[in-house]
């Protein structure tokens, strides 16, 4: 998948751009605030319909205007496809795919692939483990809408059953809806567990690969599934034991907390470097490592299951990277298309790029000459 260009009316620091992305690597050089992630903002918003930053939509507007327009020139295939988003400020946001406007964003998720890594995305690995649940469910669901479905109805029966416990005293026929609600739990939790198991596996396998290039070697990169109602995933119907037994077990503490206590709602994701906790134990440095090697496998994993190569946006990519792994991360990216934002180019060595360079100062867009 390659983006060939991208125009930008009215989005953020931008009054109106046209850029032509080169289909391999492309560095986005400039100092803060200058307007380098809000360009990486709109191809991510091209490609999946919202912003992966939390402010409100209204605020992607530029100030003093009503409206912002984006379109995007998106090769699949050989193939075209136009994509044209428009927000208004008093309006609800329309996405068209060649002239045709789409029903739902998950029709974006299924057709194009972007892989994003910005300082934010730290978090998944030194925050909660609701964080890290949600990257798991994010890159799972974006590749199979069984799994959305799942993830839906789980969700939704969760909340019910949590109303049922905190009305428990003056709801009749307590202990018979409460029993509904675990079995339902029970079947739709344990799929989610098998679900989520597999692709943590396959996503292991990619990303203790990365890694290892990425550190030269020096480290290795384990991730582990912690699971708080099975720890084997390999037959339904013994999770579904598992889990029923738990549920008995904890009924009184559930009862007392008015919460769901078990179920896959509260899995995590540890994320180990040489057998120990990144999220306590690794380096800055480290932990940026270790979040690039799981970007990169998440982009692995597109591409086994969609036979696609996705864009890579890196913002701020080379904070905290030694010069070494650097020039590594430069290697493993070849063959995507890569967008990236730097302050500077020091640490990196630019003569063998294949690629453009383009210089970013007040929401203006400036292509550097080629190096003679």
């Amino acid at each position: 998948m390659i983006i060939k260009d991208l125009e930008l009316v009215n989005h953020r620091n931008y009054s109106h751009e046209v850029i032509n992305f080169h289909e391999n690597t492309n560095i986005l050089i400039g100092k803060n605030a200058q307007g380098k992630t809000n360009l990486l903002e709109a191809i991510y918003i091209c490609a999946r319909g919202s912003s992966f930053k939390s402010l409100k939509e209204d605020k992607i507007i530029k100030f003093g205007q009503k409206a912002s327009y984006l379109r995007a020139d998106i090769l699949i295939k050989d193939r075209k496809r136009r994509v044209e988003v428009k927000l208004t400020s008093d309006e609800a946001k329309k996405i068209r795919i060649n002239e045709i406007e789409i029903e739902s964003i998950q029709e974006m998720k299924s057709q194009f692939g972007v892989v994003l890594f910005s300082p934010e995305e730290l978090k998944i690995i030194k925050e909660t483990p609701s964080i890290r649940r949600k990257f798991i469910d994010d890159l799972i669901s974006n590749n199979d809408i069984n799994y959305r479905h799942l993830l839906n109805n789980f969700n939704k029966v969760r909340l019910q059953k949590n109303q049922l416990l905190k009305s428990s005293k003056q709801t009749r026929y307590f202990d018979q809806m409460l029993e509904a609600s675990n079995q339902q739990l029970i079947n739709y939790g344990a799929k989610l567990a098998i679900y989520r198991a597999r692709y943590i596996q396959i996503l292991q396998a990619f990303a203790k690969e990365f890694h290892k290039i990425l550190s030269s070697d020096k480290e290795e990169l384990t991730l582990t599934y912690e699971n708080n109602f099975s720890q084997s995933f390999d037959d339904l119907e013994t999770i579904e034991k598992n889990y029923q037994e738990l549920l008995e077990e904890n009924k009184q503490r559930e009862k007392d907390q008015y919460v769901s206590l078990i179920g896959p709602h509260k899995d995590d994701l540890r994320i180990l470097i040489n057998e120990l906790d990144s999220r306590t134990y690794a380096s800055q440095g480290q932990q940026r490592t270790a979040m690039l090697s799981l970007k990169l496998a998440e982009a692995k994993l597109i591409e086994e299951l969609t036979t696609v190569k996705p864009i890579l946006l890196l913002d701020d990519v080379f904070s905290e990277l030694d010069n070494q792994r650097a020039r590594l991360l430069v290697e493993a990216i070849k063959g995507h298309q890569t967008i990236i934002t730097s302050n500077q180019l020091n640490n990196l060595d630019t003569r063998q790029m294949y690629g453009n360079i383009y210089k970013i100062q007040a929401g203006k867009v400036y292509r550097l000459p080629e190096k003679g």
